[in-house]
C-alpha cells in the first residue's frame, strides 16, 4: 500500500490527537473514581503537560525528529506511546489505592501522575516534530488534529460504555495506528524507513490485549474508593462517572457514583429507615404534588409515597442510574420508577424547574454525599448549582404560597445552608427570613426546612414532634437557632460581618461562584496552602490543584530558560567572537532576544487564555445544553471543530500581515471576555428557562464563536515564528501547553475564590498581553533567531520555503516534499 507523505502524515496527526483526547478523557475517568473528582480535573490537565514537555525537549535536541528520519521517528514515538498506555492502564488497574490520603500514597500518586504522562509527552514530541517540520501546512494540519481531538471525544462517549479501562485500551490501539500512517509515510525514496516490526508489534499487542479483555475480562480497577470489588453486582461507567451497585443483601442495594455519592435501592417490600429529609412531609403529608431533586436508588420517592403522595415527580441527572432502576434493579425496586404515581424526568434540578410550569406543595433535595467526601474537601472542585443564591430561589418560585423547601446536606454544611437560604429568602422578599427555616438532623445528616411564608407557631410544635417522633436532634428553629452565631448569620445581610472570624467561608455561593463544597475564606487560603497536614487531611481538592499550579509552573519557568541555556553551551563550543573563521552572528547576541521574548510570551499567552476562558465557557455551555452523559462529546466535538475551522480560516494570511490579523483577533478576544465577564452567568440562567433546541442553538453559538477567534491564533503565531526562527517552534508550542496547564489550575482556584467573572477577566487580561507581544513580521527573509542560530537550524527563508542557496528548483536534499510535503 502506497500512501504519500501528505497523507500519511496529516492521518497520522488525526490519529495521534484521537489517541490523546480519547486516553485523556479515559485517564481522566479512572483518576476519579480512585482518587476523586479533584483528580479527574487534574488529569485533564496531563495532555498539556505532556505536549509542553514534548516540545521542551525537541527544542533541546531537535536531531530526535528531523529529516530525513523525521517519519520514522514519528512512527517510533507513537507506538511507544501506545505502549507507554498499556503500561500507564495495567499499573492503574491493578494497584490502585482507596485513598489519595491514606498514609504512604504520595509517592504511589507521584509514580501514577508520572506514568500517565509518558504517553502524552511522546504524542506531544511527535506533534511538535510535525509543527516544526510543515510549519507552512499548519492551519490545515491544525484542523486536522482538532477535528482528530474531537473524535477521540465521540469515542470516549462510546468506548467508556465498556468501561474505562478498555477505553484506555482502545487509545493504545490509535496511538499504533497513527504509528502505521507514519510508517506509510516513510516509504519514500531518500526517506529513512521506519521500524515496521516495532508498529506491528504494539498495533497487534494492543488489538489482542483489548479482545482478550472483551473474551475474558482481566482489566478491572481494584481499588474503588468507598467500594469493595468483590461486592459489585454491576458497574457502570459513562463520560461523566463510574456507578457501581453492591450486591442486595438484607433486602437492599446500594448506588455509588464514583465512591461520593451514595443512593439506597430498597426492596420493594422492605420499609425504608426514616431520614431527616422526610419532615418534608411533617406539614403537608398526603397533600402534594411533591418534588425530588436527585432521586437516585428511589428512597426518597419511596418516603413520599409513604407519607400519602399521590403526584410524585421525579428528577434524576445521571441516566446510568435511570437506566438501572429500570432495568437490572426494576424488579428489586418494585419498578418504582414505572408506578403511574411518579413521574421521572431525567434533567438537571435547576433545569427542570427552571422550566416546568408547575407548582409543588413539597421540594425535596436530598444528600448523597458520603461523609469522608465532606470532611475531606473531595468536592471542592464541584459546581454546586442547586444550592447557590439563585438556585435555592428557583426552587422557592416553584413552591405553592404554603409549600415547604427541604435541602439535605452533612452536618457540617447547616451555617453555610443557613446563609444561602437566608439570602435567597431576602430576594424573594422575606423580611425575616429566620421565621421561615427548621432544621434537624441526626447521623451526621442535616435536613433544613425552607417555608415561603413564615412559620405559625402551630407548625413549630408539628416540626418538633415529628422531630421527638422520629428521634432527630433540632438544630434550628426561629425561636431556638440553638446557637448565637447561627442567629447572627440568619439576621445579618452580609455574613462575612456576622462571623469575620470564622474559619469557614460563610459567604452564600452563587451562580457566579458556585461551589457549596469550597468553604476556605480567602484571607485562609496562604495559611492553608501551607499548612501541608491540614491540605493532606481536609482540603484535598484544593491540594490536587495546588500540586498541578505548582509542577505546571515549574516546568513553564524551566522550559522559559532553554534558550539561554542553549545560547551559553554554543557559546562554549564557539570561538571568541571576531576570530577567524566565525562568521558574525553565529554566537548568541542581544539582537534575537526581543523578538525571541515576544514570541514565547506570545504562546505563553495564548495558551492560558485559552484555557481561562475555556472552563468558563465550556462549564456554562454544558450547562446550556444540559443533556445527561452526552453533553460533554458533543460540546467538545463543537469547540475543537470550530477551533480548527478558525486555523484554517488563516491559511491565505501572508506572513507580513499575520501580526496585524493576530493583534486585532487577540483584542477581540479580551473583548469578548470582558463581555462575557458580566453577561455569561446571566445568561446561562436566563437559558435554564428555554426548550432543549434554543438551548442548543444558544450553547453552539457559544462556543463556535470563541473557538473561531481563539482557534485562529495558534496557526498565526506559527507562521509569525516559522518566517524568522523556525528552531524556535517546539519551545513556543511547549510554553504554551505549560501556560495551558497552568491556566487550568489558576482558573479553577480564580473561580473558587473569587468567581467565573473574576476568571473571564484575567482571561481577557492575558489575550491584551497576547496582543502586545505579537511577534512582528520578519523584515526580510534572512531574519533569523538567536536561539535558532544556536540550534543549528536552516535559515529563516528556507524554512518558509523560499529554494536554498544554489538550488534553483527549491528542492532539499534532507527534507522531502518541501520541508518535509509539498
Amino acid at each position: 500500500m502506497r500512501v504519500s507523505q501528505r497523507s500519511g502524515l496529516f492521518s497520522g496527526v488525526a490519529a495521534l490527537a484521537c489517541a490523546t483526547v480519547l486516553l485523556e478523557i479515559a485517564l481522566s475517568r479512572m483518576h476519579g473514581a480512585l482518587f476523586g473528582q479533584a483528580h479527574a480535573f487534574v488529569t485533564l490537565a496531563l495532555s498539556l503537560v505532556g505536549a509542553g514537555l514534548g516540545g521542551a525537549l525537541l527544542y533541546a535536541a531537535p536531531s530526535l525528529a528531523r529529516p530525513p528520519a523525521l517519519f520514522a521517528r514519528l512512527a517510533a514515538l507513537s507506538s511507544l506511546a501506545s505502549g507507554a498506555t498499556l503500561a500507564a492502564i495495567i499499573l492503574l488497574a491493578h494497584r490502585g489505592p482507596a485513598s489519595a490520603t491514606a498514609p504512604g500514597a504520595l509517592p504511589w500518586l507521584a509514580l501514577v501522575y508520572a506514568a500517565s504522562t509518558v504517553p502524552f509527552a511522546l504524542a506531544g514530541l511527535a506533534l511538535a516534530a510535525a509543527i516544526r517540520h510543515v510549519a507552512a501546512e499548519m492551519p490545515r494540519l491544525y484542523l486536522l488534529d482538532l477535528v482528530g481531538g474531537s473524535l477521540g471525544g465521540l469515542a470516549a462517549a462510546a468506548a467508556l460504555r465498556a468501561g474505562a479501562p478498555r477505553a484506555a485500551l482502545a487509545a493504545a490501539i490509535f496511538f499504533s495506528v497513527a504509528g502505521v500512517f507514519f510508517f506509510l509515510g516513510s516509504r519514500r525514496e531518500g526517506e529513512q524507513r521506519a521500524p515496521g516490526g516495532l508498529v506491528a508489534t504494539f498495533v497487534l499487542g494492543s488489538a489482542v490485549l483489548l479482545a482478550g479483555d472483551i473474551g475474558a475480562p482481566w482489566l478491572r480497577l481494584s481499588g474503588l474508593r468507598q467500594a469493595k470489588v468483590d461486592r459489585i453486582d454491576t458497574e457502570v461507567w459513562n463520560e461523566r462517572s463510574l456507578i457501581t451497585v453492591d450486591r442486595p443483601r438484607a433486602g437492599s442495594a446500594t448506588v455509588r457514583i464514583d465512591g461520593v455519592a451514595v443512593s439506597p435501592i430498597f426492596d420493594a417490600k422492605a420499609t425504608p429507615p426514616h431520614q431527616p429529609e422526610d419532615i418534608a412531609y411533617a406539614l403537608h403529608r398526603d397533600q402534594g404534588p411533591a418534588l425530588v431533586v436527585g432521586a437516585g436508588g428511589g428512597r426518597d420517592v419511596r418516603a413520599a409515597l409513604k407519607a400519602g403522595q399521590k403526584d410524585v415527580v421525579a428528577v434524576e441527572g445521571e441516566r446510568g442510574v435511570v437506566e438501572l432502576m429500570r432495568g437490572k434493579y426494576a424488579e428489586l425496586s418494585g419498578h418504582l420508577y414505572d408506578k403511574p404515581e411518579v413521574q421521572l424526568a431525567v434533567s438537571d434540578g435547576r433545569s427542570f424547574v427552571r422550566r416546568t410550569p408547575r407548582l409543588f406543595r413539597s421540594i425535596v433535595i436530598p444528600s448523597a454525599e458520603t461523609a469522608e467526601a465532606a470532611a475531606t474537601g473531595a468536592l471542592a472542585l464541584t459546581e454546586a448549582r442547586l444550592f447557590t443564591v439563585e438556585g435555592i430561589g428557583d426552587f422557592l418560585e416553584r413552591l405553592l404560597p404554603e409549600g415547604t423547601l427541604v435541602v439535605s446536606r452533612p452536618e457540617g454544611d447547616l451555617d453555610r445552608l443557613l446563609v444561602v437560604t437566608a439570602a435567597a429568602l431576602r430576594r424573594a422578599g422575606a423580611a425575616e427570613p429566620n421565621d421561615h427555616l427548621f432544621a434537624c438532623g441526626a447521623a451526621q445528616r442535616t435536613a433544613l426546612l425552607v417555608r415561603r411564608t413564615p412559620l405559625g407557631r402551630a407548625d413549630i410544635d408539628a416540626l418538633r414532634r415529628h422531630c421527638r417522633r422520629h428521634k432527630l436532634a433540632e438544630a434550628f428553629a426561629p425561636d431556638r437557632p440553638k446557637t448565637p452565631i447561627r442567629a447572627r448569620l440568619v439576621a445579618a445581610a452580609d455574613a462575612r460581618a456576622a462571623a469575620p472570624d470564622a474559619a469557614t467561608d460563610l459567604t452564600p455561593p452563587t451562580d457566579d461562584r458556585p461551589f457549596f463544597s469550597y468553604a476556605v475564606p480567602a484571607r485562609r487560603l496562604p495559611g492553608v496552602l501551607a499548612d501541608w497536614k491540614a491540605l493532606r487531611a481536609e482540603h484535598t481538592g484544593l491540594l490536587a490543584l495546588a500540586s498541578l499550579l505548582a509542577v505546571a509552573s515549574a516546568l513553564f519557568a524551566l522550559a522559559a530558560l532553554l534558550p539561554r541555556l542553549a545560547a551559553r553551551l554554543a557559546a562554549r563550543r564557539e570561538p571568541p567572537p571576531g576570530a577567524a573563521g566565525t562568521p558574525p552572528g553565529a554566537v548568541d547576541g542581544a539582537a534575537g532576544t526581543p523578538r525571541r521574548a515576544r514570541a514565547l510570551a506570545f504562546f505563553a499567552a495564548i495558551g492560558a487564555g485559552f484555557a481561562l476562558v475555556e472552563l468558563a465557557v465550556f462549564r456554562h455551555a454544558l450547562l446550556m445544553l444540559d443533556l445527561p452523559s452526552h453533553e460533554l462529546p458533543i460540546a467538545l466535538t463543537i469547540l475543537l471543530v470550530s477551533a480548527g475551522l478558525g486555523g484554517l480560516l488563516t491559511a491565505r494570511v501572508k506572513p507580513d500581515a499575520a501580526a496585524g490579523v493576530s493583534a486585532r483577533a487577540a483584542e477581540a478576544l479580551a473583548v469578548a471576555a470582558a463581555l462575557a465577564a458580566v453577561g455569561l452567568v446571566p445568561l446561562a440562567r436566563w437559558s435554564l428557562g428555554l426548550g432543549s433546541f434554543p438551548r442548543a442553538l444558544l450553547a453552539v453559538a457559544l462556543l463556535a464563536a470563541f473557538g473561531l477567534l481563539a482557534g485562529s491564533l495558534a496557526p498565526l503565531g506559527v507562521k509569525l515564528v516559522a518566517a524568522a526562527s523556525p528552531a524556535l517552534l517546539p519551545l513556543c508550542w511547549a510554553l504554551g501547553a505549560f501556560a495551558g496547564a497552568a491556566g487550568m489550575a489558576l482558573g479553577a482556584l480564580c473561580a473558587m475564590n473569587l468567581g467565573y467573572s473574576a476568571l473571564l477577566l484575567v482571561a481577557g487580561l492575558a489575550y491584551l498581553v497576547a496582543a502586545v507581544t505579537v511577534p512582528p513580521a520578519p523584515a526580510g527573509a534572512a531574519a533569523l533567531d538567536d536561539a535558532a542560530a544556536a540550534a543549528g537550524a536552516p535559515p529563516a527563508r528556507e524554512a518558509a520555503g523560499a529554494p536554498p542557496a544554489g538550488d534553483a528548483t527549491g528542492a532539499r536534499p534532507d527534507v522531502p516534499e518541501a520541508a518535509p510535503i509539498a
